[in-house]
Parts: C-alpha cells; structure tokens; sequence
C-alpha cells in the first residue's frame, strides 16, 4: 500500500502548498503569479484537482485490483493455500481498503487546509462556529461522540467495499466475470435501496432518534454493519466453496 499511495499522497500535499502561493487568495500571490495573466495558477491549480482525482481513482483500483488478483487471479493459487481460514483473508482485504480510503479522506481534507490560508482566529469568531465549537466540547462526552462518528464513517465505506467484494465473488463463478459482476453489484445496489425503504416502513430512524444520542448512534451503526455481516459471510462462503480461480 505504502508503495501504491505513497506518491500521491505526497503529491498532493505539495501541490496543495505549492497553489497556497499561486492562487490569489492574498496579495502576495501577485508577485509570483506574473503579470496578473494567472497561467501559473490555472496550471497549478489544475495539477492539484488532477492529483486529487487521481489519488481516488488510485482507491478505487486498488480495492478492486487487490481483491481481485489477491484472491481471485493468479496470487490466489498462493493466498488460499495459507493456512488461515477463508474469512480472514477477506477481513486483510477489507482493512487495508479501508485504511486506504480513510487516509486518502484525511490526506484530502489536509491538502484543502494547506492550499486555503485559513485565518482560524477569524473562523472560530463567528456566532455559529463558536456555539458549535462550545457545544461540543462542553460536554464530557464529545470525545465518544467523535468516535462514534468515526465508527460510523469506517462501517459505511466497509459496506461499499464489501458490496464490491461480493459481487466480484458471485461474478467469478461465472465465465464473463466482468459483465457478472457489473449485473451482480447492480443487484446489490437495488437490494440496498430496498434495506433502506424498510428500515424507512418500520419507521427505525424514528426510533434510533428517541433512544437518545449515544444509543441513538449505535443502533445506526448496527444498522449498516447488519448488512455488512451478511455481505462479509456471503463473501467468505463463496471464495470457501465456490471458488474458481483463474
């Protein structure tokens, strides 16, 4: 992974500083754009959109790519005959897809504070920033808040991945694994479309709003990682009992 992104994560954070200077959020970037034509900044700027999209397309090819060939191409002759059960090379994979997108995420949001010269001073003086900022730390607990929030983030890019995951499984059993996949992770879609109008029917998002904030978070993860289970059960069974591998 380290090899994979780390390139581009660094890319990124230096193009960001570097567009801090060129683009004319102050008047020092007059100096160093030239003759205010702003080709420097055009051409700067984007390089930055060009590094960013390319870090998530990069994403997105390494959770296909990595599950793909790791288990289901030519390294799969290697990876299923480790001596480890089926679900836990599932699990490797989808922590390190994981890992990936969150840090990709925060390597983003880090690039976006570096390329704005934020004045934080001025930020935090506004009625609305203050209060939240208040509120928030104010309570004893805003620390399990985030964290629960962190959970919640981490279990809904889980169950994108997984999503993936099951419909390359169920695509490789067939012998147009490409087009089976496409067909497979659309039908996925679909039946997730359905879970939600039935959490929906059964009016769960009410009840996750009266049983309290804490409470109220846990049962919204229990509701997203209900269906990554059976996605990562589905997974498992099939690399165990039908794989066929390339």
């Amino acid at each position: 992974m380290w090899k994979t992104f780390s390139l581009v994560w660094a890319a990124s954070l230096v193009i960001a500083l570097i567009n801090r200077f060129t683009l004319p959020f102050n008047e020092q970037a007059d100096a160093l754009i030239g003759d205010g034509d702003g080709i420097l900044s055009i051409v700067t700027a984007l390089a930055f959109f060009g590094v960013l999209f390319a870090m998530f397309v990069a994403v997105m090819i390494f959770i296909i790519q990595r599950f793909y060939r790791g288990l289901l191409g030519d390294e799969g002759y290697l990876m299923n005959t480790l001596p480890v059960p089926t679900w836990q090379l599932v699990l490797s994979k989808l922590i390190c897809a994981v890992f990936v997108s969150i840090a990709s995420m925060l390597i983003t949001f880090l690039a976006c504070l570096i390329l704005v010269p934020i004045q934080w001073d001025k930020v935090f003086s506004l009625v609305f920033i203050r209060e939240l900022w208040e509120g928030l730390f104010g309570q004893p607990d805003a620390l399990l808040y985030l964290f629960e929030m962190c959970v919640m983030v981490a279990l809904g890019l889980a169950l994108l991945i997984l999503m993936v995951y099951l419909a390359m499984a169920v695509g490789q059993m067939f012998s147009h694994r490409i087009v089976m996949s496409v067909v497979a992770f659309i039908g996925l879609d679909i039946l997730a479309t359905l879970y939600l109008d039935l959490t929906n029917d059964l009016e769960l998002p009410g009840l996750v709003s009266r049983l309290g904030e804490h409470a109220g978070l846990w049962m919204a993860n229990a509701m997203i990682l209900l269906p990554a289970a059976a996605l990562f059960l589905a997974t498992s069974w099939l690399l165990k009992h039908r794989l066929n591998l390339e």
